[in-house]
């Protein structure tokens, strides 16, 4: 396989799957899944959507942290969460020849959580984390809750296609990211945007809403 000359940034941006807002107030802006807001955001899906870019992406992430990544031997299972990092799980797990799963999310009186529905996982089984997009760690951190509840051992390494959240560890496990490009985020109330009368929307149901044409300040 070749791997990619030029930077996945530029990939990204290239096939119109990063997208930063450019301060026009009748553009929308992006409502994240965290509820907060920001300015920019990376639409994963279109990498995901293709398959032998999804995989030439997942096998240039391991090569270039290798040494920090688990073999075969030191992983039982990859779990990623529904629905962005399916695949993602998909492409790793059989990278490393190893079982994959991931979690849903179920409504509970304790809010929404991550569970396996579909899979089950034994006592002591090593399981990798992996995601699309880190943005606040939030779909992770509900994730590892149920695996650790089940008693497998979560490895203490998460890669992710692309890290946006500005940390480098989620709760003491390492973040192995494809592209390291951290964006600004905001609470609704603090949201400089929404300042100056641009809406909130969620970007993967509204991309051509927030790349149509505006006039400034139509």
């Amino acid at each position: 396989m070749v791997l990619q000359e030029k930077s996945w940034t530029e990939t990204f941006s290239d096939m119109g799957a990063l997208w930063i807002h450019d301060n026009n107030p009748a553009r929308p802006h992006a409502l994240l899944t965290s509820g907060k807001h920001s300015n920019g955001f990376f639409n994963a899906t279109k990498v995901i959507e293709n398959p032998a870019l999804l995989e030439e992406a997942c096998v240039d992430m391991w090569a270039h942290h290798a040494d920090s990544l688990p073999g075969q031997s030191a992983c039982d299972r990859v779990i990623g969460s529904a629905f962005g990092a399916i695949t993602i799980a998909h492409v790793i797990a059989q990278m490393l020849n190893v079982q994959m799963g991931f979690t849903e999310p179920v409504e509970t009186d304790d809010g929404k959580q991550m569970v396996l529905k579909r899979f089950a996982l034994s006592e002591g089984d090593r399981v990798l984390i992996v995601e699309d997009v880190m943005t606040t760690g939030g779909t992770n951190r509900k994730t590892i809750k149920t695996i650790e509840a089940a008693g497998a051992e979560v490895l203490p390494v998460l890669p992710v296609l692309v890290n946006r959240s500005g940390m480098t560890e989620l709760d003491g496990r390492r973040i192995i990211a494809l592209i390291d490009h951290s964006m600004p985020m905001w609470e609704p109330e603090e949201c400089p945007l929404c300042k100056q009368g641009s809406e909130a929307l969620r970007p993967k149901g509204n991309w051509d809403k927030l790349n149509a044409h505006y006039q400034e300040g139509s």
